[in-house]
């Protein structure tokens, strides 16, 4: 199996189990409120699981969107990988108007015109080397993980 192949396999089943975890019931905030608020703490979960799978150059971009509107701003974080954007909490956006609706769960390919609309500030862009015990969400998003891994397992 080609490095892409694995690629989209990985990415695909790591959202399969999220929802397989939510539907058998798994608790906490995250699978509670998933996908809608969650593109950091999937992307920091997904950027591991990769690392894990033998990825090596993960990027982590985190953006804003700012609207017509003073209220209309919203943040989105994803995954850039082989210079491909890794996004499986773009649904999360499914109920936005245009130009924000996305109600694509899992993307995995090279067309911006989405992403373009998030502006990257300096500090949310960075390589990314997997969960960091330093962090002060490190604990929950490595419960989190067990469980995700738990259910990859399954596949």
């Amino acid at each position: 199996m080609g490095k892409q192949m694995n690629l989209q396999k990985l990415v695909y089943d790591f959202r399969d189990a999220i929802e397989t975890a939510i539907e058998n019931g798994e608790s906490g905030t995250f699978f509670r409120k998933f996908p809608t608020g969650q593109c950091g703490q999937t992307s920091d979960m997904l950027a591991q699981y990769l690392i894990d799978n033998g990825f090596e150059s993960i990027v982590y971009v985190n953006g804003t969107y700012y609207g017509d509107e003073w209220n209309d701003r919203w943040s989105h974080t994803w995954l850039v990988v082989n210079d491909q954007i890794i996004d499986i909490t773009g649904d999360q956006f499914k109920y936005h108007q245009e130009p924000l609706k996305n109600n694509v769960p899992v993307y995995i390919g090279l067309e911006k015109k989405f992403y373009d609309l998030f502006e990257i500030h300096q500090s949310g862009k960075h390589k990314h080397f997997g969960l960091d015990c330093r962090w002060s969400n490190y604990y929950e998003l490595e419960q989190c993980y067990e469980i995700i891994k738990k259910y990859l397992n399954d596949i």
